[in-house]
């Protein structure tokens, strides 16, 4: 072996980075598949999560002009597109940045992972029966096991209310530290939000807030 010289080799990522590669590499143990999808948003698809408070002057496209407010638009797509082209389950996450004005107005990003489930949980089968869909408990055990992989004791997380207008109000919820620190939001996606991107049947979503989570 090459001696080593003084200098090289000393640790580089951030506690974020770090952060960030443990739940991507929980989410992946857990069977789910990393999608990437664009920064930019149709206004329409912006709109069903409050709309974007940023537009580009000069975008790609028109239907690429607003900042994602959200990651799950982006999510929605891809599982509509998955579904049109025959797929029965769908298990999507991706972590990326949503965009936002700052209490100043200047403009602000959060690192954040988003989840969607869609389709069936259990598809048909002589073994089982019936196909079972996902529901908000799935949901829930995926967003508790991902925030457990990045080292968050999860019993003392509080569940409240107050997911967001595209959410299900009676099947939602948020988890937090504290009664102000939202980490997480999940549930089963409004009806009217999946009517605005296409998707038929129950869908679960799910966002975790990393820029929320203790750093180690």
């Amino acid at each position: 072996p090459l001696p080593r010289a003084d200098g090289v080799a000393k640790p580089t990522a951030t506690p974020l980075q770090k952060l960030e590669r443990r739940v991507r590499r929980t989410a992946a143990a857990r069977g789910l598949n990393e999608a990437i999808n664009w920064s930019f948003l149709p206004e329409k698809e912006a709109g069903a999560f409050g709309g974007g408070e940023w537009s580009l002057a000069n975008p790609i496209s028109e239907d690429m002009k607003v900042m994602r407010p959200s990651l799950l638009p982006g999510l929605l797509s891809a599982a509509r597109r998955n579904m049109d082209r025959g797929a029965s389950s769908v298990r999507l996450f991706e972590i990326g940045r949503r965009y936002f004005k700052a209490a100043d107005g200047s403009s602000d990003e959060k690192l954040t992972l988003g989840i969607v489930l869609a389709g069936d949980r259990v598809q048909r089968g002589w073994a089982v029966g019936k196909a079972a869909r996902f529901d908000a408990y799935d949901i829930k055990a995926e967003v508790l096991a991902l925030l457990a992989g990045t080292g968050v004791s999860v019993d003392t997380l509080q569940v409240m209310g107050e997911a967001g207008g595209h959410y299900h109000p009676g099947q939602s919820a948020t988890l937090r530290m504290g009664p102000k620190n939202v980490v997480a939001a999940f549930g089963a996606l409004h009806p009217a939000t999946a009517k605005a991107f296409d998707i038929d049947g129950s869908v679960m979503a799910a966002e975790i807030f990393l820029d929320a989570l203790p750093r180690k």
